[in-house]
């Protein structure tokens, strides 16, 4: 639980500008979750990375100094392309995240002001967990209010969650990986791209598949990310 609370607080903390993680970052930071987040050692990395973070936006240190513009994607990316999220930054654009970098691990509730944030840990509401059925209920309760598993009962609801994020993040665009790797995240992901066009946020997609190379096209995949860019205005600040 510790793991994945922290985890979701990092990630809350790129709402701030300018981002002081990318997406690529995030990348080789959410997979301890995956792998060990049971394990202390990863509780104790997240608390110590939040702190690193915080620091970071206390300092006004960025993942991208030139920032101009903030993208979101979506579902795994093509790993053997991860350079395309450095392509981006020559425009000044940073992607601060998606639902599955969020989400995968992290665990998120509503805060009294209306945000999203890392779910309280169940000891700091005074919630005693005294017998093997009340961890359980618990734990089980924790796990089935990740937002990744809710959205596969409807695209609406993954939708709804990526305007919020599109929100709460200020979002200026988003880059949707039509990920022939897996088909459960991209299950329903035009209905998503649908949903957010007609929400008036610009968007792209960009085909692949995470696990075959084969399968994306780079060239043909800058292309797209160029004339993105030109619609949003910017243009490549170095080569």
């Amino acid at each position: 639980m510790r793991s994945t609370s922290r985890w979701a607080d990092i990630c809350a903390l790129n709402k701030v500008k300018p981002a002081p993680l990318d997406e690529k970052t995030m990348y080789s930071l959410y997979v301890l979750a995956t792998l060990a987040k049971s394990s202390q050692w990863c509780a104790d990395f997240y608390d110590e990375l939040y702190e690193e973070v915080k620091d970071r936006v206390a300092r006004g240190i960025a993942a991208v100094p030139n920032e101009r513009c903030r993208m979101m994607s979506d579902t795994q990316p093509p790993w053997s392309f991860l350079k395309i999220f450095r392509y981006l930054e020559s425009f000044g654009a940073v992607s601060i995240g998606s639902l599955y970098t969020f989400a995968l691990e992290g665990i998120w509730e509503d805060k009294p002001d209306g945000s999203w944030g890392g779910r309280s840990l169940p000891w700091e509401k005074g919630i005693e967990m005294n017998t093997r059925d009340q961890i359980v209920r618990l734990y089980a309760d924790w796990n089935l209010s990740k937002p990744q598993w809710q959205h596969f009962f409807d695209p609406r609801l993954k939708t709804a969650m990526m305007l919020r994020i599109v929100k709460e993040w200020q979002v200026d665009g988003v880059m949707l990986h039509l990920n022939r790797g897996c088909e459960g995240l991209s299950m329903g992901i035009m209905e998503n791209r649908q949903g957010i066009a007609n929400a008036g946020v610009p968007i792209m997609t960009f085909e692949g598949n995470m696990g075959d190379e084969r399968e994306f096209d780079e060239v043909r995949t800058q292309a797209r990310v160029d004339a993105f860019m030109e619609q949003l205005g910017l243009r490549r600040q170095a080569a």
